[in-house]
């Protein structure tokens, strides 16, 4: 007998437990109500499962990263209701060939040449070599007065209109116009030669002449006094000659160097190579570099005027006013007068991008809740390049400014961009020019965020519908097993065929 318990149960049975018999009985009863295809086994019905499982798996996953990793978003049109007076423009910009002492920054207003005062300027200038790479140390340019800018205008149209032998007077009787036959042999005839390449409608050639005539009288000597030596590395005396050369009258002379501004100081040696002064034009800091430069064997000399080119790298921000207008990257007006014949405004655009001010220097961060669709389009102007292949040539830059606002309420600015080239007068130095317009109207953005019920819902229902088309798969596939054994011929002499049916679980 078996073990009871104290009350005469058997051990190991619960109060209330059916016995094991009536359990297996129940299922019994149980499975002969369920379909014939639920509960008897296969083995086409068991690949059809697994399908079910790996098909509901995917689904499942998919919505899952569908619910937790992506989500879409709507924008509306609105009003621009930004209060702010003050617009902030984001820029980083290298023109190859303008060199930092051209170039300043300045903001027009849209249809006139009126000048925009800014609110705050950032920004600093750092020379560019001939490879695209910034060296040196950055400045931070002085501000210029409108009266200072419309002065160089004004000078640069007087040369046009006035024409060059007024201008030219009083320069022919200094030095006599080097009026040699040949350039090559001027240089060859002497061990150092001191050139001054200059225009006589040129302002800063004209400034510059009297200390030129001074310093030239006491290196090149006179009736009493010696010609001044310099020594070289080796201390071996050398004699330098000091030439002016005028470029109206020599142009095509001044063109064959690249000459491409006024004045232009060059040292030459008897081979031909030379090397170039870029600093301030005062007695002292001339003679000093000439002594230095004469000492230098090979190091800053070349026979190509191209390994001298500089170009300006432009990189800050400035504080507008928040009304249509335009960023101009003036060249000339420096300290030196440049050439409009061969001045070359080709420029690489790094950044350039709107922002509001409370953003400074940090202006990317209001970005970072924007889809990627609107992001792209807030610098579009980044990494290209914009290069003129002729003289008198220049790109200008149509931009039309939307601001637009996140989720979270950070404000960006969207720009749709527009280029066209541009041909200039002759007697006209190119500009490198971005008219801005800003819309009056904002674009909302709203992120429809899926709620966990729908999820829920549509998980089951993918689900279920999985499974509800692998059963139809199983059983038109059992159909059409059973179509095969219906048309098949059947064995002769008794013998039997063995069809195995397979049942969906």
């Amino acid at each position: 007998a078996a073990p009871r318990s104290a009350v005469g149960r058997p051990l190991g049975v619960r109060r209330g437990a059916p016995p094991a018999g009536a359990a297996a009985m129940l299922a019994s009863a149980a499975a002969r109500c369920l379909p014939r295809d639920l509960v008897e086994a296969s083995l086409t019905g068991g690949f059809f499962t697994l399908a079910a499982y790996a098909g509901m798996l995917i689904v499942f996953l998919c919505e899952a990263s569908s619910f937790f990793l992506t989500s879409s978003y709507s924008t509306v049109m609105m009003l621009d209701k930004y209060e702010g007076e003050n617009l902030q423009i984001n820029f980083d910009v290298d023109l190859y060939d303008i060199e930092c002492r051209n170039l300043k920054i300045v903001v027009y207003a849209q249809s006139t040449m009126e000048r925009i005062s800014t609110m705050s300027q950032d920004f600093w200038l750092r020379a560019v070599d001939a490879r695209g790479r910034t060296y040196g140390m950055a400045i931070k340019p002085q501000d210029h007065t409108e009266e200072e800018i419309r002065g160089e205008a004004l000078m640069q149209r007087a040369a046009s209109q006035e024409g060059q032998s007024e201008l030219d007077a009083d320069w022919s009787s200094s030095h006599d116009g080097f009026r040699h036959s040949s350039f090559d042999r001027v240089v060859q005839a002497h061990e150092f030669t001191f050139i001054n390449f200059f225009a006589g409608w040129c302002s800063h050639c004209q400034q510059f002449a009297p200390l030129w005539t001074m310093i030239a009288s006491k290196v090149n000597g006179n009736q009493t006094t010696p010609p001044q030596k310099f020594r070289d590395r080796d201390n071996v005396e050398r004699s330098i000659r000091m030439i002016k050369l005028n470029c109206v009258d020599f142009e095509q002379t001044c063109s064959k160097q690249g000459i491409d501004a006024y004045p232009t100081l060059r040292l030459y040696k008897g081979d031909g190579t030379f090397s170039v002064f870029e600093g301030k034009r005062d007695e002292a800091e001339i003679i000093r570099w000439i002594e230095r430069t004469i000492k230098m064997k090979s190091y800053g000399w070349s026979h190509d005027h191209e390994s001298f080119e500089r170009g300006c790298n432009a990189k800050g921000r400035l504080l507008v006013p928040r009304v249509p207008g335009h960023l101009e990257l003036m060249t000339g007006g420096g300290d030196q007068n440049l050439n409009s014949r061969m001045t070359n405004v080709s420029h690489h655009v790094k950044h350039l991008s709107f922002s509001n001010p409370a953003d400074g220097k940090f202006h990317r961060k209001s970005w970072q809740r924007l889809p990627k669709e609107i992001m792209s389009h807030t610098a579009p102007l980044d990494g290209l390049q914009f290069i003129t292949n002729n003289f008198h040539e220049t790109y200008i830059h149509d931009m039309k400014v939307v601001s637009t606002v996140a989720a979270g309420g950070e404000v960006a600015y969207q720009v749709q961009h527009y280029k066209r080239l541009s041909r200039v007068a002759e007697d006209v130095v190119p500009q490198v020019q971005f008219h801005y317009d800003l819309e009056p109207f904002s674009i909302g953005i709203r992120h429809d965020e899926k709620k966990w019920y729908d999820f829920v819902t549509s998980l089951l229902a993918m689900m279920g519908g999985c499974f509800v088309v692998m059963r139809l798969a199983s059983g038109a596939s059992r159909n059409l097993l059973m179509s095969f054994r219906d048309v098949l011929p059947r064995p002769r002499n008794g013998g039997q065929v063995l069809y195995v049916s397979h049942r969906y679980d």
